[in-house]
């Protein structure tokens, strides 16, 4: 975290509502980086309730920054509570992205993000990482303030474990894809709406997860934001819902 303090030169600090990323309502990531020379402290916490009963609750603490233009670094140590699956409760994750472009009047803005996961937590064997690759496009408004999106995300499994799961044995998959589609916009002067729809490979070969969600993102004062999201499941391999709040502060 001091490294990434160090690498982000000062400015004034900034946080935005507009600004999507996963884990802030919903799941949904926008193609944008946060602000050159932003440095913001995060906190999303997810409860999730599974078909079969169990309660998990996950709190990521993050630093994240933005060095140079176009790109923003963070760092962030996942950490579980309740009865249901933690492994993986206290890795450290690393994330970048990268934006390439703003839109055009027919060519969406586009990036790319990456994320390693190195397995310092709880039963987790193997350096694991994940990328997804962002199209954001506004509509409706020039000036932005409302917008589709889609996020195609790979995440690399380095030691795929046998489970036990319903009576029977089931092992991990090797590689997942993950894709998520949805829609951004301000409805009051300082209030964002999100609604998505995802389609998942989970973890346990053979099961699929879809889901709806929606969200909703409050610029508290120019440097908080805060947000708030349900999603609902689809299906019998689907988390039943998920409740999300977070808050950004920068500083």
């Amino acid at each position: 975290m001091l490294l990434l303090l160090c690498l982000a030169p000062l400015a004034q600090a900034q946080s935005d509502q507009l600004n999507l990323e996963g884990g802030f309502g919903t799941r949904l990531e926008d193609a944008y980086a946060t602000a050159y020379g932003n440095r913001e402290l995060q906190l999303p916490v997810t409860y999730r309730r599974s078909r079969d009963g169990r309660n998990l609750v996950q709190y990521v603490p993050t630093l994240e920054i933005g060095p140079f233009r176009n790109t923003q670094f963070s760092v962030g140590v996942p950490l579980y509570s309740g009865n249901g699956d933690r492994t993986g409760s206290g890795n450290v994750q690393f994330k970048g992205l990268y934006n390439f472009n703003t839109e055009g009047r027919f060519v969406p803005a586009m990036a790319v993000a990456g994320e390693l996961d190195l397995s310092t937590g709880r039963d987790n064997y193997g350096t694991d990482y994940a990328g997804t690759f962002i199209l954001t496009k506004g509509i409706l408004s020039r000036l932005g303030l409302h917008r589709l999106h889609a996020n195609l995300l790979y995440r690399r499994n380095n030691q795929p474990q046998l489970v036990a799961e319903g009576g029977e044995i089931i092992g991990e998959r090797l590689d997942r894809f993950t894709l998520l589609v949805g829609y951004s916009g301000r409805i009051f002067p300082q209030s964002t709406l999100i609604v998505d729809f995802v389609r998942e490979q989970l973890p346990l070969r053979g099961q699929l997860g879809s889901s709806v969600e929606a969200g909703l993102r409050r610029q508290m004062n120019p440097r908080m934001v805060m947000s708030g999201g349900v999603a609902v499941g689809v299906g019998t391999d689907a988390d039943k819902y998920r409740l999300n709040l977070a808050i950004q502060q920068s500083f």
